[in-house]
This record gives structure tokens, C-alpha cells and sequence, in this order.
């Protein structure tokens, strides 16, 4: 299967299921995870229609007094994470993503701490790790610096047997891809 095929085939599997529902599960899943409990950080994103609703998580990261960034593109390569200290800080941006306005400074990633975990979105996943992003490789540059402990977010409809990789793509371990069932293991 070709990634462009794999691609096809998450976003139709993606389009049976009830995205907020599912978002809603995947957030009760995560909440209650040492990964969530002891981060102090939270980088996460903003879901479009066809994500995994990240609402919940978004407004528990700020009710806990987390730090939250979410990404802002600034190119067709590029990304930076931003601080958001309210969710009507959002706007959309770039693809119709609503990210942090230009106004807003980026905040420099190679600072985190041990506190930090990195929620990763994806079109699908297979069980052993290979993540099929959207193809701009926004995520693989970050996650190739990126150190700290972080989760795939992936809907159980759109874990594929078998996906073909490249070899910049970030894998993740079982343990880190979240369901709405819960931690692949």
C-alpha cells in the first residue's frame, strides 16, 4: 500500500466514527495516565473535523494550570509551538487550523523539562508504530529534536495493519500510541 492509498483509506475509516466521541474517550484515557499527571507541559493541538476532538483536553490542560502550546505554521515546512493561556486566543490560520495569532511570541521548544509530554496527531497508525501524518512532515522535523515523552492520538478506526514508512518518519512505541480504548500495549 502506498502512502497516498493508506491515506485514503484512514480519512474514509475516519469518516465512519464519531470524532467527538471519540476525542471525549481518548481525553477520559488520557486524564487519567501518569504521562498527564505529571506533566507540566502539554503540547497538543487543535483538532480539525476530521481529528479526534481535542476540546477536553485543551480546557483540562488549562483548568490544571498547565503550561499549553499548540502548534502555529508559518510556511509550508515550518511550524512553531506557542503558549496559549485561553482558548479564545485561537484563531484559524494556516489550512483553517485554529493556531495562535502572529501577535503571539513562539516559545522555544529546546527548553522544556522532564514535564513535558507531546500529544502527536496522525491519519492513522499501524500497532507497531509507524505514524501516516497528512504529509507536509511538520511533525517528523519536530519529533526528530524532540526528546520528551509523547503520545500518538489515534482513533482504533484508523489503525492500519500495515504502513509503509520512510526512513524520516518517527515511529513510536506501542505504548505511546493513545486510543479511545485506551494504550496500545
Amino acid at each position: 500500500m502506498t502512502k497516498t492509498e493508506a491515506r485514503k483509506l484512514a480519512k474514509a475509516r475516519r469518516a465512519a466514527v464519531n470524532l467527538h466521541t471519540v476525542g471525549h474517550a481518548m481525553a477520559g484515557v488520557l486524564f487519567t495516565l501518569p504521562a498527564w499527571q505529571h506533566a507540566d507541559t502539554v503540547l497538543a493541538f487543535a483538532s480539525m473535523p476530521d481529528e479526534p476532538d481535542t476540546a477536553d483536553i485543551l480546557r483540562q490542560a488549562l483548568a490544571e494550570g498547565k503550561r499549553l502550546l499548540l502548534p502555529r505554521v508559518l510556511s509550508r515546512t515550518e511550524m512553531d509551538w506557542v503558549e496559549i493561556t485561553a482558548l479564545s486566543q485561537l484563531q484559524p490560520g494556516a489550512y483553517g487550523i485554529l493556531e495562535a495569532p502572529a501577535s503571539l511570541p513562539a516559545f522555544d521548544t529546546a527548553h522544556l523539562g522532564d514535564g513535558a509530554l507531546a500529544l502527536i496527531p496522525c491519519l492513522a497508525a499501524s500497532p507497531d508504530g509507524v505514524r501516516l501524518g497528512r504529509g507536509g512532515g511538520y511533525y517528523d522535523r519536530f519529533l526528530a529534536h524532540y526528546k520528551g515523552r509523547r503520545l500518538l492520538v489515534c482513533p482504533t478506526a484508523a489503525l492500519l495493519g500495515d504502513l509503509p514508512c520512510e526512513g524520516w518518519d518517527v515511529r513510536f512505541s506501542p505504548h505511546e500510541i493513545l486510543t479511545e480504548k485506551g494504550i496500545l500495549l
